[in-house]
């Protein structure tokens, strides 16, 4: 080693435990960023969660006390059809997707107009059109309406012959 000039006894003397510390730091600041990484990749990049194409829109019961009530799904809200033009639209904050007995299980988080949070959690089978079936009611099917504008509104119908 060669000789060190111009620095003291005492700083010699620490010079092995400084670079301890600097290397101790080093390794710090490594494991800081492989954390950082990691937390990236489980937050960041897992498995979508979103609602699949194949729900989103109307759905409708052929359960007689649902009769002319509806739930809309989207992207971003749940809406409620309450009858006539009634209709309570809510904003989905988180929606979780899980598979429970071979059947997937959705719950989504969501919020009414006033900020209140509300969960509303269901089985999802995509065959045939698709069956909706909330966990708390399974023995009601939800269908998806395949309607278009013009048979929604018969009036439009109308317009359109004009």
């Amino acid at each position: 080693m060669a000789p060190l000039i111009g620095i003291s006894q005492k700083a010699k003397a620490n010079l092995p435990e400084r670079r301890w510390k600097k290397m101790k730091h080093k390794w710090i600041v490594i494991s800081v960023f492989i954390l950082i990484i990691v937390t990236i990749f489980i937050f960041y990049l897992k498995e979508d969660e979103s609602i699949p194409d194949s729900m989103i829109g109307r759905w409708t019961t052929s359960e007689p006390r649902y009769t002319g009530r509806f739930f809309e799904l989207s992207k971003t809200t749940f809406t409620y059809g309450l009858g006539g033009d009634k209709k309570d639209v809510c904003v989905i904050s988180s929606i979780e997707k899980s598979v429970q007995n071979n059947d997937t299980l959705y719950t989504i988080n969501y919020h009414n107009t006033d900020g209140i949070e509300f969960t509303r959690s269901f089985y999802y089978y995509p065959g045939n059109g698709g069956v909706i079936k909330f966990k708390n009611q399974k023995g009601i099917k939800w269908t998806k309406n395949t309607y278009t504008v013009f048979e929604e509104n018969p009036e439009a119908d109308n317009i359109s012959k004009k």
